[in-house]
């Protein structure tokens, strides 16, 4: 059985995971990196195994492990900094198109302990494929399954079930 950790004992493992992160050591420049564009609240960095040429990593400077604990304002920055750094690639590299994706969570592909958005340029014939059609007809919902499944989804909405 796996017994609850304290309060103190969940901050001690908190803190022991900020200090071995290596995005924040590199908000502290402990650790070099290509640093793209920096404020107070945020970094962006070339990735050393990008997925296209200019494949950026952007991240608040602060640990948050994922989304959901990042605060509103700090989300809403991102998102205003992933906008310019998206047309800095388009203009940049010549490119008509970028994609922006976030890893939230294990099971989503979240390789870091720490929240990344990954801002992408795309590039023609580039071989990367976030295609989530899979063609399948059988994987396709019936109007009575998405009624159900929308009506669950509001309904968790109207009960407070996210906050």
């Amino acid at each position: 059985m796996v017994d609850e950790l304290s309060e103190k004992e969940l901050q001690e493992r908190m803190k022991l995971m900020k200090e071995n992160c290596i995005f924040c050591k590199i908000a502290k420049k402990e650790i070099d990196s290509k640093i793209i564009f920096e404020d107070d609240i945020c970094m962006a960095i070339l990735d050393i195994s990008p997925i296209t040429i200019g494949h950026l990593l952007l991240f608040p400077k602060e640990h948050y492990v994922m989304m959901p604990v990042v605060p509103n304002e700090v989300l809403g920055h991102l998102g205003i900094i992933s906008e310019y750094l998206s047309d800095l690639l388009k203009e940049t590299f010549s490119v008509k198109n970028v994609s922006i994706f976030i890893a939230n969570g294990v099971a989503a592909g979240q390789l870091s302990q720490h929240f990344l958005i990954h801002i992408i340029p795309r590039y023609e014939n580039d071989g990367i494929d976030f295609n989530f059609d899979t063609g399948d007809s059988d994987k396709k919902l019936s109007e009575e399954e998405l009624n159900e499944l929308s009506n669950k989804l509001k309904s968790a909405l109207e009960n407070g079930v996210v906050s």
